[in-house]
């Protein structure tokens, strides 16, 4: 479901407007898309203006499997779960974004249509861009085209080993080194997904991340909730999990910082 109620954006002085007449009216500051903030303040500017900010309502599919590819979207708020099917089975989580991420890779890579689905989980907002307008955008933008290549490479580098801890590591690391990362994706220690989704984006049984969930909050690492969990203890879920959280949070802070300056490419 699309939203009309968007306005362009400018950058200004470092914090991000809506593109008014008066351009009075701040919209961002601190919950900026991470990847955005990471540009110089010039590329800022062309992607911005580019730009418009959309409301993203709990559920919402913001591309379906098959479906062309319209937009691109760098989320500010909230979050978004990347899933993909096999065969008649339910739906297999392969990605959770948060305001670290940009939703649209399979456009990136030449494609018109999407391989999977992307839904709303959490509700917030992002940056959305048409797809044209994102593409022309690349190839002029030296340094965004690094940046958005950077984090095509971070997304691989997850999801090879995503493969290597579902198959070699416990449910208990498994677990902890998912809530490790969907937390820093999402940017907050509260981690609002209920047990049935996280079991379905691990592919176990509900069962078994409920007696997962439970022992985790004895050792008091984190808080459970209705409908989620807080992490209360980062350092030491950290340390409950498998090595696979550090080279996956460590390829996303390597791979998708943009250099200050452009570079050209011969």
């Amino acid at each position: 479901m699309e939203h009309s109620s968007t306005r362009p954006l400018l950058h200004q002085n470092g914090a991000l407007f809506h593109k008014r007449d008066d351009y009075g009216e701040t919209c961002c500051g601190l919950g900026c898309n991470e990847l955005v903030l990471r540009l110089s303040e010039p590329t800022q500017r062309c992607l911005l203006e580019r730009c418009e900010r959309v409301s993203l309502s709990k559920g919402q599919v913001l591309y379906d499997r098959g479906t062309p590819l319209r937009h691109g979207y760098f989320i500010e708020s909230g979050g978004c779960s990347i899933t993909t099917r096999a065969g008649d089975s339910l739906p297999v989580e392969i990605h959770t974004l948060g305001m670290k991420d940009f939703v649209g890779v399979p456009l990136v890579l030449g494609m018109h249509t999407s391989p999977h689905r992307c839904t709303v989980r959490v509700a917030g907002q992002a940056l959305r861009i048409q797809s044209n307008e994102l593409i022309a955008l690349i190839k002029r933008e030296a340094e965004l085209e690094k940046m958005i290549l950077g984090y095509v490479q971070a997304i691989l580098i997850h999801s090879s080993q995503l493969a290597a801890c579902n198959s070699r590591h416990s449910l208990h690391q498994r677990l902890a080194r998912w809530l490790v990362v969907a937390s820093d994706r999402l940017g907050s220690p509260e981690v609002p997904f209920t047990h049935s989704y996280i079991a379905n984006a691990l592919a176990v049984r509900r069962a078994g991340i409920t007696v997962a969930v439970g022992d985790l909050v004895r050792e008091g690492v984190i808080r459970s909730r209705r409908a989620g969990m807080v992490i209360t203890d980062l350092a030491r879920l950290k340390g409950m999990a498998c090595e696979c959280q550090g080279i996956i949070l460590s390829a996303h802070n390597r791979y998708c910082t943009a250099p200050s300056l452009r570079i050209a490419y011969s």
